[in-house]
This record gives structure tokens, sequence and C-alpha cells, in this order.
């Protein structure tokens, strides 16, 4: 398998830090990019064309859910996942309505994260156990 490539997009700088840590010990993922903003979402997609883009949904300026919106209709190859601190399933069915096809919490587990990135990258939707959970 090819290297899934990744941009990481959250408002947040420890945060973002820490997934680059995070994902950066995965030999099958490779960061390509992180930002801060939907904006910048939109035009790094544009120029780097991730596999996965995993996006905050509450950002300063646009929300993820827009840009969310922006990328599937400028890359729709590019595959997008849901993220939040937020277990609210209206947040992940409002992500999914957008083109998402996956949601994770901010505090889902490693072996998760991993699942729903490799899970997505084959097509496949993903909810987080913590959302679905709430939904069954």
């Amino acid at each position: 398998m090819n290297q899934i490539t990744i941009l990481f997009v959250d408002d947040h700088p420890l945060i973002r830090k820490a997934w680059e840590f995070f994902l950066k010990q995965d030999p099958r993922f490779i960061l390509i990019g992180s930002c801060e903003n939907g904006e910048e979402a939109i035009e790094l997609s544009k120029e780097l064309c991730p596999d996965i883009v995993i996006m905050d949904i509450r950002l300063r300026g646009m929300s993820g859910i827009e840009a969310t919106q922006l990328i599937r209709g400028n890359c729709p190859a590019v595959k997008i996942i849901g993220l939040s601190f937020h277990l609210i399933p209206d947040y992940a069915e409002k992500m999914m309505q957008s083109g998402a096809m996956g949601y994770l919490s901010k505090i889902s587990a490693p072996d998760e994260i991993n699942k729903a990135i490799l899970e997505v990258y084959q097509g496949r939707t993903y909810i987080c156990k913590e959302v679905s959970d709430i939904l069954s």
C-alpha cells in the first residue's frame, strides 16, 4: 500500500502539533500539510491533493463544515474526516451531509484514529465509537 497523504486542519496550535506527532508515528501515513483555518484548507487541498483531510468542525472564520463542502466541490477525490471535541450526533450528521466520509472525536483512541483513516481511505464511512454509541 502507498503511504496515505494527510492534511490536518485545526485552529489550536497545540492540537495541530500533537496530531502531527501522532500521524508521523505510523509509516502508512504521511502528513503533507497542516493549517489553522478553512480558507487555508481549501487552498492546500487544491495545491497538495491529499488523500485525506482531517478537518476540525469549529474553526475561526469559515467553519469546517463550509470548508468541507468547498473542498469536495473543488477536489472530489479528497476524502474528509470531521473532527470535534463535541460528541453531538448532529455535528457528525452535518459533516457527513457536507461531504465528509468520517467523523472522529478529539478523544478517540489512537487505534480508532488509525482505523478511521484506513476505512475512509478505502472509500468506507466511519463514525467514532463515542458518537455511534449515542446514535444506537
